[in-house]
């Protein structure tokens, strides 16, 4: 058996023994267009920013349609605690207008469409397709990169489709929403890409990176 599968299961079986309780999904199939929506305004934000600004717009809006009646200024206010409101904004109401002109109002469920999407790059069409297609992807962010890198699961001059083809390959369709969720917890907790906690990490057996070789 390949050596890189044979870590790849030890690692996932102890991220699923650490985060089992914290990522169990609760078997509602979400929005594709909410997902979509959500990730634009994710971007470059704290997660309760991007939350607050997804509830504050999905109070008012359901769909494409609705959120292009809102107007430009209406929707800005609405998203402006996102972060890069002016901008997200052009790209919600590209995406609408997209969706409402090319696909019926819905969101598309395969990778090219998504992409063609204005805003819209590798890592937000693999989590709509994920997690509201119930196609199981691996969304790779600097996070996930990081990880996979330091864990030597992929080569370090991957790029962020290498990375992800690399995982995908070593992970079971089962699994790769665990992976990804896990990898972004792990990352944000402890395998940080400024300041690894390399002291207290509970994978430190199963990584040579040069900071977790240290007494």
């Amino acid at each position: 058996m390949d050596k890189r599968i044979q870590r790849m299961r030890r690692i996932t079986a102890l991220l699923e023994e650490r985060y089992r309780n914290e990522l169990r999904h609760n078997g509602e199939k979400p929005s594709p267009f909410k997902t979509l929506i959500g990730c634009v305004l994710s971007q470059r934000t704290r997660d309760v920013n991007a939350k607050k600004a997804a509830e504050a717009l999905f109070t008012v809006a359901e769909g494409p349609e609705d959120i292009l009646k809102l107007g430009k200024n209406r929707l800005t206010r609405l998203i402006r605690c996102s972060g890069f409101y002016n901008q997200k904004a052009r790209y919600v109401r590209g995406i609408c207008e997209a969706l409402v002109k090319e696909f019926d109002g819905c969101v598309p469920n395969d990778r090219e469409h998504l992409l063609s999407l204005p805003g819209v790059g590798p890592k937000t069409a693999d989590i709509v397709l994920s997690y509201a297609f119930n196609m199981p992807a691996i969304a790779v962010d600097v996070h996930v990169e990081t990880v996979a890198k330091r864990l030597e699961l992929v080569e370090g001059e991957a790029d962020l489709e290498e990375v992800k083809r690399a995982l995908e390959a070593l992970v079971s369709p089962e699994n790769r929403r665990l992976v990804d969720s896990a990898f972004v917890r792990f990352g944000k907790e402890f395998c940080r890409s400024r300041a690894p906690r390399c002291g207290q990490c509970f994978l430190k057996p199963l990584c040579d990176h040069p900071r977790s070789m240290r007494v």
